[in-house]
């Protein structure tokens, strides 16, 4: 099995996260008519275009699929990545196909050129795959610059890390707040989050990798992502792709 990448926890690392998220790069005030959600799933395994997307669809919910083209049809910890037939598949019945970068690198750990440069190789691969080009981006295992984060081109409505929090008041489109799927105790702290959003009309952006029977360390089962889901519906959420939430925010 390959092993996965893991960034510095160190106590200068984690500081420089916080500090990160701090500086907004896109202020902005989100308010919503209802909850929203939206699934994210990163990389993405082909499980996730499989078992993900048809959980979601089971409701009526579409979700958001984070491409890294430099990962395509290749093994990796989740298992096998998507191909460019899971793409078409994807966005033909309304799933939104994201930018992941290129290559998957650290983007705290590369110049912001660099990543510029890869950001842009993504788009061009997928547009050789057959994917419109994405106007949402998700860094890498999370990590951004405030560099990069200014630098980002306006084509992309929006960005996302990984630092847990709703995204409701005052926020910052070029790092929005997301809760994983998985981790020790991680469905219980996101069906936790759920009725927060639910009391105060707040988007959760939640992410995981694959979805299976018996999911890796970074995905979920299919039975807790549908459990989820459906706590989500019971509560009054919306479940629907990041850029379409953005669409739906109150002026």
């Amino acid at each position: 099995m390959t092993v996965a990448y893991e960034p510095p926890r160190d106590l200068a690392s984690k500081l420089g996260r916080r500090l990160t998220q701090w500086r907004a790069a896109r202020p902005a005030t989100l308010r919503f008519a209802q909850p929203m959600l939206s699934v994210c799933f990163d990389d993405f395994p082909a499980s996730a275009a499989l078992n993900g997307a048809r959980i979601l669809e089971a409701r009526g919910a579409r979700g958001t699929f984070f491409a890294a083209a430099g990962l395509a049809e290749q093994d990796g910890p989740c298992g096998r990545n998507f191909s460019a037939a899971d793409l078409l598949r994807l966005a033909k019945v309304g799933h939104e196909i994201a930018c992941h970068t290129y290559a998957h690198k650290d983007c705290a750990r590369s110049e912001t050129y660099e990543v510029l440069k890869d950001i842009a190789a993504n788009r061009d691969a997928l547009a050789l795959m057959g994917a419109s080009a994405p106007n949402t981006l998700a860094y890498p295992y999370g990590e951004t610059t405030t560099a990069l984060k200014n630098a980002l081109p306006p084509r992309f409505s929006c960005a996302r890390g990984v630092l847990p929090g709703l995204n409701i008041g005052r926020t910052d489109l070029a790092q929005l707040r997301a809760y994983p799927l998985f981790g020790v105790n991680a469905m219980d702290r996101a069906q936790a989050s759920l009725k927060r959003a639910a009391r105060m009309n707040a988007w959760m952006i939640a992410f995981t990798h694959d979805v299976e029977t018996t999911p890796s360390l970074y995905g979920t089962s299919c039975n807790d992502l549908e459990a989820f889901l459906s706590a989500a519906q019971t509560m009054g959420f919306e479940i629907a792709p990041m850029n379409e939430v953005l669409g739906q925010r109150l002026p």
